[in-house]
């Protein structure tokens, strides 16, 4: 009897053993419950800003079933970003997307990627060194362009002596090329036109004070053209305070929430270059899928951008920058 219970008992070890081991196949995810899946790594300067939160929402929404996305938000420290993607490559994510909180601080951590052999894809800023696949972005500099040729017909026209301000970040690739676009605009068609101020901040409130200076110490100022919604918003608000709103326009960038409900007011609040976050996350997506499949991308893919108004959205593909 003795026997008996032993052999029943093994039997039973052995029946639950197989049992168990069915189980860890089925729900460990084989081939076909996603075990297979690439990764990506995808770090964001930061998911403080609206814009940044909507190429996030992109990503997840082009990647849909076919990748793991594994997200990481340095909130402007360079440090976190590198330590994210020094973790991405320890883990052997099968690619990253980037968009750098500092062009220059990120190359270790580009060096970092091309040792584990791991492409990345960068968006929106573009690295001042560095291995990566390829740079997606707004074409900033016919963002320039395009809020100066819309500007021209539509608030300074006629004004062959306009006088400007321009609201910068000299340290942003970007903010120089949106500037340099409408700048490259004014000398060939508006020779006679006057910078009076061109100054760099880094918020709204900051932006705020520049204005306010500015507007002390300049009677007359025709149009601000502001590198980012916070820079338009903050001279907006400058001008409201100081009762100027009728004799001064404005043009931003990235035509926020925000900047479209005032643009709609209809007041000095005039038009914002509006990017496509969504389109740079489907691009962004697309472009690790080509590199994994083995292709080689162009250095740069510039993506479409066009002019909000109360009116209308204004797109432009190209200007000659010649």
């Amino acid at each position: 009897m003795g026997r008996m219970k032993k052999l029943l008992a093994v039997l039973l070890i052995a029946t639950m053993a197989f049992v168990m081991t069915g189980c860890s196949t089925e729900e460990g995810g084989g081939d076909d419950k996603g075990g297979d899946k690439k990764v990506i790594g995808v770090s964001l300067m930061t998911l403080q800003y609206e814009f940044f939160q909507d190429i996030k929402a992109g990503i997840e929404k082009a990647a849909g079933d076919d990748y793991e996305i594994v997200f990481n938000d340095p909130n402007m420290d360079l440090q976190a970003q590198i330590d994210a993607i020094e973790n991405f490559c320890a883990q052997k994510v099968d690619a990253i997307i980037l968009t750098c909180v500092d062009g220059e601080g990120i190359i270790p951590a580009l060096d970092t990627c091309e040792e584990a052999d791991i492409p990345v894809i960068t968006v929106d800023y573009k690295p001042s060194g560095g291995k990566y696949e390829t740079y997606i972005g707004s074409d900033n500099f016919l963002g320039g362009q395009l809020a100066a040729k819309w500007a021209l017909k539509n608030v300074l026209d006629g004004n062959e002596e306009p006088n400007i301000v321009f609201l910068n970040n000299p340290m942003s690739v970007a903010s120089v090329e949106r500037v340099n676009g409408f700048k490259d605009i004014l000398e060939k068609e508006v020779p006679g036109a006057k910078i009076v101020a061109e100054q760099g901040g880094d918020s709204r409130e900051a932006f705020m004070s520049i204005m306010e200076d500015v507007l002390m110490a300049n009677d007359r100022v025709d149009l601000v053209f502001s590198y980012s919604a916070d820079g338009g918003l903050g001279s907006y608000d400058a001008i409201q305070a100081a009762g100027r709103e009728d004799e001064v326009s404005v043009i931003g960038f990235d035509a926020s929430d925000e900047e479209q409900s005032v643009i709609n007011e209809g007041g000095c609040y005039k038009g914002s270059i509006k990017q496509f976050p969504e389109k740079l996350a489907e691009t962004a997506v697309e472009c690790v899928e080509k590199v994994l499949d083995g292709e080689t991308l162009e250095e740069d893919i510039g993506v479409e951008v066009g002019v909000y108004t109360a009116t209308a959205l204004f797109m432009r593909t190209s200007y000659n920058k010649g």
